[in-house]
């Protein structure tokens, strides 16, 4: 049989591709091992009908390469793809959760060998929580998206794959009205640190988009901050960098708080600027370091688990929890949901019910108890 080679009890196929650009013969290969049991003239002919399907799909697809590994398809889509189409960060975030959990599974296996159900399995029992699992989700999808592209494999076969759920992951990430009016107690006196804090339970924004405030970004005048860059951390440095989707960059208002914190601050950072002179490395951030560094984000999350290690009758939420707070607070005190939508910078009111939507639950029983109340 032409293009067939027994081996032992499998079979090995081979069909000529033609020629590259450079002459050389393309070929591309299968291995096809017949059900065990079958009679060996059975086994030629399973073998020469699994072989003409092979050459027509062969013929069909002339980049077709189910036959690549995970892994160097992983290389490929970071050489190629991620360069071109993905921000600097999170490239190196996807490599990160590439070498680390989908790697270790699937980076010996075959694109062909990669099944739906595979992935679903994979997704549902990593020990992760629900919301890692959904990122390891997007990534998949992403990398298998480029495959397509590239005519590697036919489809996808991420899409339908189940990942773990992320409803009950633990205590809610935010703070009550009393709990956040306690944690304005503990920052109250100035500190750099503080500042943040505080800044943060008052407008929502997110960590990254605090620290990549500029005094150029804040209008004093008219009491608002213009919210277009964030700090990120990618291959080992920090830089500043457009935020994550243009429902990001915003204009959000600030009360005379903020600006009370706001100019206090920039009092302090004036004579700090002074003493270090020019070797005070961003002149224009609104937070820094005490020699002008960017404000490190990983340090501001160490700081502010420790504050609340020290202070155990506040709740434990991360720093992204008092972005969460600063929108609960927001709901419950009925503040319309496109509004908050937009000042938190989402990019569809959806969004922002999906992530409240237990709030936004709470609020409406509230409200149907007060009709009762009112009425009875």
């Amino acid at each position: 049989m032409t293009g067939i080679t027994k081996r032992g009890s499998s079979y090995r196929f081979v069909v000529s591709m033609g020629r590259s650009g450079d002459y050389k013969i393309i070929r591309k290969y299968d291995t096809y091992t017949p059900p065990a049991g079958v009679s060996p003239e059975r086994a030629d002919r399973l073998a020469e009908a699994a072989y003409q399907e092979f050459k027509q799909h062969c013929k069909g697809e002339t980049s077709l390469n189910e036959n690549m590994r995970f892994r160097d398809l992983g290389d490929k889509y970071f050489k190629e793809y991620a360069p071109n189409e993905l921000k600097e960060v999170t490239t190196y975030n996807y490599e990160i959760a590439v070498r680390t959990h989908l790697n270790p599974r699937f980076g010996n296996c075959k694109l062909k060998e990669i099944t739906t159900a595979q992935i679903s399995e994979f997704l549902t029992t990593l020990d992760v929580k629900g919301s890692t699992s959904r990122k390891q989700k997007i990534i998949l999808q992403s990398v298998f998206e480029y495959a397509v592209g590239q005519g590697f494999i036919k489809t996808n076969p991420c899409v339908g794959a189940i990942y773990k759920s992320q409803e009950n992951e633990g205590d809610p990430n935010f703070l009550d009205k009393g709990q956040a009016k306690a944690l304005l107690k503990l920052v109250d006196e100035y500190s750099v640190f503080n500042t943040i804090i505080k800044v943060l339970l008052f407008t929502g924004m997110r960590s990254g988009e605090c620290l990549g405030l500029r005094w150029s970004s804040i209008n004093f005048e008219n009491n608002t901050i213009t919210i277009d860059k964030t700090l990120t951390y990618a291959n080992n440095r920090w830089y500043l960098e457009k935020p994550k989707t243009k429902s990001s960059l915003r204009t959000i208002s600030i009360d005379d708080n903020v600006i009370e914190f706001l100019t206090k601050h920039k009092e302090k950072q004036d004579k700090a600027k002074a003493a270090v002179g020019e070797a005070w490395l961003e002149p224009d951030m609104v937070f820094t370091s005490c020699t002008g560094h960017f404000y490190d984000r990983s340090l501001l999350n160490t700081q502010f688990r420790r504050l609340l290690k020290n202070h155990p009758e506040i709740p434990y939420i991360s720093i992204h929890g008092l972005r969460h707070t600063n929108a609960s607070l927001l709901i419950y005190a009925h503040e319309d949901i496109s509004v908050i939508s937009k000042y938190l910078g989402h990019s569809s009111v959806d969004i922002t019910s999906r992530i409240y939507m237990h709030m936004f639950s709470e609020v409406n029983v509230r409200v149907s108890k007060s009709i009762s109340a009112a009425l009875l």
